[in-house]
């Protein structure tokens, strides 16, 4: 949910994408000009089209997108092997599987696994994230069968290859060393450990001693425990119809079955009441990493809409007040951002840059006036609006894509949001208000409330970080 959109120029891309060459608009009613660009009102109305849902005998839930446009297909599956659901004393194993899985199977080892999908060009992946693990195949449509014929192997018979997972551990814990060093690594380790100190969201990272406890043996219990499909959430875009989709899966994918796995489930705490100030010493550094954040709202707030519209305006892309004022007008940064995190396991808000130690007071000192203002003053019409075409026309484009119109559904699916949500999305979008901006930006925006890290030269911005609140200082060893 974080794109960058240059409104005037998406937006007319993509109305003329929608009319013939050579035909111009019979009547310009109910366009609305946005700077000098006309834009018509029936461009940001959507519909989406209705995958079609299939429950396969191995338990996933199937959601099909057809799209003949381009002869290619995608599948995403959803497992269950999260991070969140690694043994406290051995983060890092759902990575490790993830990693490990594609790398040999009872009859090809990796490079022959790598030459069989290079043959036919197909990519196939998996991944780790916090709450669940996700598959991805994609290949053109008449090589498609030959990509589920190789994910299969590698779902079914893979042999985790003792010298590969050697290799891996040895790059994490070099990845580990690197971290370390990472102004911004730091800074988000630790302000996983202030939101989430009770959990296993606290951990970004695993240790060098959960690393050495892993073995072929445990990363072979976990594929076991949670390479499964029962209950899951799949989806396939493309050139392909769902019968054939089903068809292929049943097929394909006969022998694999397990399940049900219950997932994590955590608390959804509000914001934490007091204003602490962190500083993480960094000797010699030339520049101060800043980010500034507290708990918010998770994917199921009634205020994610206005919360989305909200931060479009403070601190999404180059038009955002953040951008603008600190990078442009001051010169403080090359970038600076904000977002909600918000899904079922995350729910806070986050601003960040990087900026030369010499202007880290002020550079602070603008960000949390850019907050007060936005908590305080009403947004102007005009901005407000090209923040809701923004976001709209944003929403748009991703759809052009199949996986887009995929991706959409299968969020709808995992969040349980109503049949018509994205096709009451944009106008939802439109309907929000300067006072809904407003509102949420008092309830979400930290200020009297905020956490605040620094990372950079203690000798040279510890004094000036106590005009922000009492401040605590660590190394990046604590």
């Amino acid at each position: 949910m974080n794109k960058t959109i240059v409104l005037s120029v998406a937006l007319a891309a993509w109305a003329a994408a929608q009319t013939p060459q050579g035909q111009q608009p019979s009547s310009f009613a109910g366009v609305v000009r946005l700077n000098k660009a006309p834009i018509s009102n029936e461009v940001l109305k959507v519909k989406l089209p209705r995958p079609v849902e299939q429950k396969l005998s191995n338990g996933m839930r199937l959601l099909v997108v057809e799209s003949h446009k381009v002869p290619t297909i995608s599948l995403q599956i959803a497992i269950p092997s999260g991070t969140l659901q690694d043994p406290e004393d051995m983060r890092g194993i759902a990575e490790a599987t993830a990693a490990l899985i594609r790398l040999g199977t009872k009859t090809r080892n990796a490079k022959d696994l790598a030459e069989a999908m290079a043959d036919v060009g197909a990519s196939i992946g998996f991944g780790a994230g916090q709450d669940s693990g996700s598959i991805f195949v994609s290949a053109l449509t008449e090589n498609f069968d030959a990509a589920l014929a190789l994910l299969a192997d590698m779902l079914l018979n893979p042999t985790f290859p003792q010298d590969e997972l050697d290799k891996w551990k040895t790059r994490q814990k070099s990845n580990l060393q690197q971290a370390k060093t990472n102004p911004g690594s730091l800074a988000y380790e630790r302000i996983f450990k202030v939101l989430y100190p009770s959990d296993a969201r606290q951990y970004t990272l695993p240790t060098v001693a959960s690393l050495d406890k892993i073995t072929r043996e445990k990363v072979i219990e976990h594929y076991k425990a949670y390479y499964v499909p029962s209950g899951e959430l799949a989806g396939i875009a493309g050139d392909i119809t769902p019968r054939d989709a089903a068809a292929k899966l049943e097929k394909a994918l006969a022998a694999w079955k397990g399940g049900p796995v219950k997932h994590p489930t955590l608390p959804m705490a509000g914001p934490l009441p007091e204003k602490k100030v962190m500083l993480i010493a960094r000797p010699n550094s030339v520049q101060t990493f800043l980010l500034v954040a507290n708990r918010a709202i998770d994917r199921m707030s009634p205020d994610y809409i206005e919360c989305q519209v909200m931060n479009r305006v403070l601190g999404s892309g180059p038009s955002s007040r953040l951008f603008r004022n600190i990078r442009e007008e001051k010169g403080y940064t090359y970038g600076i951002g904000s977002g909600f995190s918000a899904s079922k396991v995350l729910n806070f808000f986050m601003a960040n840059t990087s900026v030369r130690t010499e202007v880290t007071e002020p550079a602070l000192a603008e960000l949390l006036k850019e907050f007060q203002t936005i908590r305080d003053v009403p947004v102007p019409a005009m901005e407000l609006a090209d923040a809701k075409s923004a976001i709209v026309a944003g929403f748009v484009l991703g759809l052009e894509n199949p996986s887009g119109v995929l991706s959409r559904w299968l969020e709808q699916r995992e969040y349980g949001l109503p049949e018509d949500y994205w096709d009451q999305y944009a106008a939802k979008i439109q309907a929000v208000t300067a006072a809904d901006v407003q509102r949420v930006a008092k309830k979400y925006v930290p200020l009297d409330n905020a956490q605040i890290i620094a990372v950079g030269d203690a000798s040279k911005i510890a004094e000036l970080l106590k005009k922000f609140g009492p401040v605590e200082q660590t190394n990046p060893d604590n």
